[in-house]
């Protein structure tokens, strides 16, 4: 994953979600710092979709990215 993060193309792709969602994580609404949030896959690349998809895309903060990944395991995804 860390090579798939450092991705040129993977850039621009969080440079535009980030500005698309307006600094906001999806779950919690909470405006963050560019450092402060990921993007997320809603559904994980594992599963065979195109990884740079952005209506696939969307940013969480840390905090709920860690719980939304803690789900998908449990939920085997």
């Amino acid at each position: 994953m860390d090579e798939f993060n450092q991705n040129h193309d993977w850039h621009w792709v969080r440079k535009a979600i980030l500005r698309r969602d307006n600094y906001r994580c999806s779950i919690c609404r909470t405006r963050k710092r560019k450092a402060e949030l990921d993007v997320d896959h809603i559904i994980p690349v594992r599963c065979g979709i195109n990884p740079f998809g952005k209506n696939n895309l969307r940013l969480l903060c840390k905090e709920c990215h860690k719980a939304k990944t803690k789900l998908d395991r449990e939920a085997n995804l």
